[in-house]
């Protein structure tokens, strides 16, 4: 995938979820994840292949960087010709979304 693609995602998901891109896409030590909003540390992925694989250590790096930050972890991938787009949350992060969603919603 060229070096564009990757840094037009990271440009396009920092926008749509209301987030600033972080310097040299998390590359130094104080400023992790690619960006980040008030609520969520955002890493973003890439790949030309119809898959793509998240292992524990990826997920863990993630999780671990959104902790210090007090953020949640949020994967964004985009993969294959289709650029087919998919966000990856732990599952009770997900559920907490979900809770404040119909809190919202009874009030």
């Amino acid at each position: 995938m060229a070096k564009e693609q990757w840094k037009t995602k990271e440009d396009s998901d920092a926008k749509l979820l209301g987030a600033k891109k972080t310097p040299r896409s998390g590359g130094l030590w104080f400023a992790k994840g690619d960006s980040k909003s008030e609520k969520f540390l955002i890493e973003n992925k890439t790949s030309a292949n119809e898959r793509f694989s998240i292992t524990s250590k990826i997920w863990e790096k993630i999780e671990r960087e959104a902790l210090l930050e007090r953020r949640t972890p949020i994967l964004s991938i985009e993969f294959g010709e289709k650029k087919h787009e998919i966000v990856v949350l732990d599952k009770n992060d997900f559920i907490g979304i979900l809770k404040v969603l119909e809190d919202y919603k009874l009030t």
